[in-house]
């Protein structure tokens, strides 16, 4: 998509948001929501698709859980990816200026599934798919609008950034390797797993809340 229709697409959502009503005293008098969400721009993994609930503590101030996740096949770092599984949960607060505009924080917990071609590093390897599982503990920043609609609710996330403060490689497939440099170059590869970073842009997000 070029430039100048992420620019018309940006400027249709906020004239959408101008019609919306009194979001901010919508919070004040509904408690619960339900939101369906979807990735439209993400690095570096793309569509990652999911479900948030959240809870309003006052106008100002949401508490919300979430989860996404995506899996796709694809190249990456050394890596010629057999099939690669992406899974975000979050505990994220939100405070609101005004009506809908908010800024998020939270905390992130990222887990890796990633399945090797058996000759993916050019040496022999099992007969069976090496498996990766790696985590990573990350911090989220985001900002959004939040507008509704009566009860349903019309999100979009103009800037999400995720960045790993921790991580570990659960299980490697170094052990079907058999000399040291070739587990070396496996390890640098699957430790990519725990510290890349999540951003995206013009995440949507459709809810009710109760």
């Amino acid at each position: 998509m070029t430039l100048s229709k992420w620019i018309f697409l940006a400027l249709s959502l906020v004239t959408l948001g101008a019609q919306a009503g009194s979001s901010r005293e919508f919070r004040a008098n509904h408690d619960f929501g339900v939101d369906v969400a979807l990735g439209t721009v993400s690095l570096p993994v793309p569509g990652a698709k999911g479900i948030a609930l959240s809870y309003n503590l006052s106008p100002d101030w949401q508490v919300s859980a979430d989860y996404m996740s995506t899996s796709f096949e694809l190249s990456f770092s050394k890596l010629d990816l057999a099939g690669f599984n992406e899974k975000r949960t979050g505990l994220k607060f939100k405070r609101f200026f005004g009506n809908s505009f908010n800024m998020g924080f939270g905390y992130v917990r990222r887990t890796n599934e990633v399945y090797l071609d058996p000759n993916v590093y050019g040496f022999s390897v099992s007969d069976v798919k090496a498996r990766t599982d790696a985590h990573a503990n990350m911090l989220h920043f985001s900002l959004a609008n939040h507008w509704q609609f009566d009860n349903w609710t019309f999100a979009v996330d103009w800037l999400v950034l995720e960045l790993a403060t921790s991580g570990r490689v659960d299980q490697s497939s170094e052990g079907q390797a058999d000399s040291e440099s070739d587990k070396e170059d496996i390890r640098d590869a699957e430790d990519v797993l725990t510290w890349y970073p999540n951003a995206a842009a013009f995440n949507l997000r459709l809810g009710y809340m109760f």
